[in-house]
């Protein structure tokens, strides 16, 4: 607990520092190089705390490094994670919700309130934060799998059809992908009408 108080010392007071007007480079470059320090102890902290079983700390030092780094999106998807694995769902998307305001140029956290909306079965939902992840340059194959699976839950076939074929267009080499539309084809034809 010393240790941890002696880091949250440190941040609060390089939080002061920044704040005031610009040091010399050669200052700043030794400032730099303590809130790496900084951040990389912490995470190890968290870590160290998470192996020990010692899950409410574990939380505890990821708030601490959402304040002390707000861009750090894994930080937000962790905590996120684990507050809802406690009950606390309300939190957890409180928190997700902050981590989105605070990097809203990303798609990680849009994926996760999706994929964790999906998980619930909350449908219309997981589709609304998916279809705001795909909207970003450079989306994993992974994000629109989890949307087609999302539209075929909600029996949306050519949306899903779709998000099959951009996740081949991202990945041609993954396998599952022509076996999920070929699955897919067939439920659409079967859900025409006149299809005898």
């Amino acid at each position: 607990m010393r240790n941890f108080l002696i880091l949250f010392g440190c941040v609060a007071l390089l939080g002061l520092a920044t704040a005031q007007t610009k040091p010399p480079q050669a200052v700043q470059q030794k400032l730099n190089a303590i809130r790496s320090l900084i951040d990389y102890r912490l995470v190890q902290l968290a870590d160290e705390y998470w192996h020990d079983g010692q899950h409410y700390k574990t939380m505890a030092v990821l708030f601490v490094l959402i304040e002390y780094d707000p861009k750090d999106v894994e930080t937000y998807s962790n905590l996120g994670w684990m507050l809802d694995s406690y009950g606390e769902t309300a939190r957890a998307f409180q928190i997700y919700e902050r981590g989105i305001r605070a990097n809203p140029n990303r798609y990680d956290l849009y994926y996760d309130v999706g994929f964790w909306y999906h998980q619930k079965g909350e449908l219309t939902r997981a589709r609304a934060y998916l279809e705001k992840a795909v909207q970003f340059p450079n989306v994993p194959a992974f994000v629109w799998k989890t949307l087609a699976h999302t539209y075929e839950k909600l029996g949306e076939y050519e949306k899903c059809l779709r998000a099959w074929e951009k996740a081949r267009q991202i990945d041609p080499n993954d396998g599952a992908v022509e076996l999920n539309m070929s699955r897919v084809r067939k439920k659409l034809q079967e859900s025409r009408p006149n299809s005898s």
